[in-house]
């Protein structure tokens, strides 16, 4: 297990243990509310009852009338950060679009299909030619809102788009093109490649008239590629070289001086420094990346004023960028009814900019934080000791929500390569449910691959059918917001590249994976896992074991193993659900078997009560009526020997039991 470091805490680092021990140091939250009735003298009672009596009823008629419509209240926003004090109009949403008719929206408890705009669909009509590369592939917002049915058919609440304003044409220095979208150039307009602002506003509708909700992809840290002056007047609304960061810039010197070396494509420049500035790793350090205090030569400074590459940095102390982002992002969301933020390279960006967005954002923003240190991490989410100095209070808010990075990272390798041990991702899971860190584990987003880190999940796991489905169930039933990314529901044989096209594989709904989605975006749903508590019962090195609304809530059975030579072969888990109460049984909810997706009953182990995994594929069990089911709760060993072909796996007890 990586030991976590903050800058705050003097170089100490927090392991399994000391971590247990901040569950007892969380923030308390007092809520207090009062409601105060005063009386008005005798005298005049009858006609202010009556004005009163008028008054109400107007207010009231009102209110029946636009309760089934989504409403914006405008209020002034006052921005409180370390720099000055901005006012930026904001709108919230008072009665909630597509899931709730009063109070905020929010993403805990939702699923989310995530797509690359250029590579989902291209308009209804169009080829279907096979494209990928650095090039536009024609992938539309009309595209998407043609196969929004098609993703409605898997059960995802949501679907989280790439950014669509108006990019770079071709970058000069690569000849690469803006097709993914994070290379704005003009922030208010919409890429004629992805459609119009009239496409973007029909796709929210869409959205919300199917109840599902839109999660919109922007980026606050950073601009396109620009290397000289010329092409960063041509940025809006940041078309001033002092909109950008410019470290280790000598006094005087030009801003085309300054990009020259990168400019000409020279080796070693030294200018613009890059803001990977992680330093080397040490004896207690672990992998240096963002966040990684104990590296030698870590370098925060350039992580937050250095580029990505030839990526104009956004300069956070101009008051100016600050101002436009905000009014940009507000507009944004105002404008396209965007349910949530997904907000790119969060860490990248100072962490008090970062909560003034969130405080002025009318939508929960979840942030990108590429890191496996989980003090770190938790810290975007709820602000640390060490953030005092940036003027955020100890335990306030900086964003409502972040990937889950120390988790998803964790996942593919324990599955499907290079550790195969289980236990790891239990002690990850078990760390992060119980340190007290985090403010709302509901709004981590879990994901097993994504358009930035691959190779796509199918390819991971070597297209074995068997850690395939139980890394994707851990992705959907783990606590948290399963965000599945497009084209894994076609990616059949494991063969589809991380940015393919999803039209050349075709959009069939009758593949195992697709199905497999349905039916546990159903068990969601149906059993209210969304946001119930979690806790890892049992973690070894071939298996973990979690529940989800208690021990008579639904229980998920993950294994490792990969069949032998017969398809049919069952691993046996040391543990079982409890006996359930009369009148009820245990039914798997997946419905991967090949017996039909409705639940059937769970067999256990006779000798050991240990659940039995057909295929080693994963178990979600719940409880249903008995007599519902075709059979009962059935053991191994009145069917076959436990040892026999179908439950070999039975004498082999896998190590680590907690």
């Amino acid at each position: 297990m990586p030991r976590c470091h903050s800058p705050g805490d003097n170089g100490k680092f927090l392991d399994v243990a000391s971590a247990h021990a901040l569950a007892t140091q969380a923030d308390n939250e007092v809520k207090c509310a009062s409601n105060r009735r005063r009386w008005q003298d005798a005298v005049g009672t009858f006609v202010l009852l009556f004005s009163a009596f008028i008054v109400g009823t107007l207010v009231w008629f009102s209110g029946w009338a636009a309760r089934d419509s989504p409403q914006w209240q405008q209020s002034m926003h006052h921005i409180h950060g370390s720099g000055p004090v901005l006012e930026v109009q904001v709108m919230s949403r008072v009665n909630d679009g597509p899931f709730s008719l009063t109070g905020s929206f929010s993403l805990a408890g939702k699923s989310i299909y995530f797509l690359m705009v250029d590579r989902f669909a291209r308009d209804v009509g169009t080829s279907t030619t096979r494209c990928a590369g650095s090039d536009w592939c024609g992938g539309t917002l009309r595209g998407i809102i043609a196969k929004l049915d098609y993703i409605k058919g898997m059960g995802f609440d949501c679907i989280w788009i790439t950014p669509v304003v108006k990019q770079l044409g071709t970058d000069p220095g690569s000849g690469t093109t803006g097709y993914h979208g994070y290379w704005a150039y003009e922030w208010f307009e919409v890429d004629e490649h992805f459609g119009t602002k009239q496409d973007l506003k029909d796709l929210s509708d869409a959205l919300h008239g199917r109840n599902m909700c839109l999660v919109y992809d922007m980026v606050v840290n950073h601009v396109g590629p620009v290397l000289s002056s010329e092409a960063v007047a041509k940025v809006s609304p940041f078309n001033q070289t002092r909109f950008l960061n410019q470290l280790d810039k000598e006094p005087g010197d030009s801003f085309d001086n300054y990009t020259a070396c990168m400019r000409n494509k020279r080796p070693n420049c030294q200018t613009p420094p890059q803001a990977f500035a992680f330093g080397k790793p040490t004896n207690h350090s672990g992998d240096c990346g963002v966040g990684a205090y104990a590296c030698d030569g870590y370098n925060e400074t350039r992580v937050l004023s250095g580029w990505f590459f030839n990526l104009g940095d956004l300069n956070h102390s101009v008051l100016e960028v600050r101002q436009e982002l905000l009014r940009w992002a507000v507009h944004m969301v105002q404008s396209y009814k965007i349910d949530v933020v997904r907000l790119d390279t969060a860490p990248y960006v100072p962490k008090d900019f970062l909560a003034e967005l969130q405080a002025a954002v009318p939508a929960e923003v979840i942030g990108e934080v590429t890191t496996t240190n989980m003090t770190f991490h938790a810290s975007y989410q709820k602000a640390s000791a060490s953030d005092a100095s940036l003027g955020l209070l100890p335990g306030s808010k900086v964003l409502d929500g972040i990937l889950n990075f120390p988790l998803s990272w964790a996942a593919p390798g324990e599955f499907c390569g290079s550790s195969f041990n289980l236990t790891n991702l239990g002690k990850v899971m078990r760390l992060q449910m119980t340190s007290g860190l985090y403010s709302q584990l509901d709004l981590l987003g879990n994901f097993p691959d994504n358009h930035d880190f691959g190779p796509r999940i199918g390819q991971h796991c070597m297209a074995s059918k068997a850690r395939w489905a139980n890394v994707l169930a851990f992705t959907m039933f783990a606590r948290g917001v399963p965000i599945v990314y497009y084209g894994t529901e076609q990616d059949l044989h494991g063969k589809m590249g991380l940015r393919d096209s999803l039209w050349e594989y075709g959009y069939n709904a009758n593949s195992w994976l697709y199905s497999f989605f349905a039916n546990a975006n159903k068990a969601r749903r149906d059993y209210n896992l969304g946001v119930s508590d979690a806790e890892v019962i049992s973690a070894g090195e071939e298996y973990l074991v979690f529940t989800r609304g208690g021990l008579f809530g639904a229980w998920v059975f993950l294994t490792n193993c990969l069949p032998g030579n017969a398809s049919n072969q069952t691993f046996v888990f040391p543990v079982g659900p409890p006996v359930p109460p009369i009148g009820r049984i245990w039914a798997e909810l997946l419905g991967l078997s090949g017996q039909g997706s409705e639940p059937r009953a769970a067999h256990l182990d006779e000798e050991t009560g240990g659940l039995l995994a057909p295929g080693c594929l994963p178990q979600v069990l719940a409880l249903v009526p008995s007599g519902t089911l075709l059979d009962n709760t059935m053991s191994c060993k009145r069917h076959q020997p436990v040892g026999s072909a179908h439950c070999q796996r039975g004498s082999r007890r896998a190590p680590g039991v907690w």
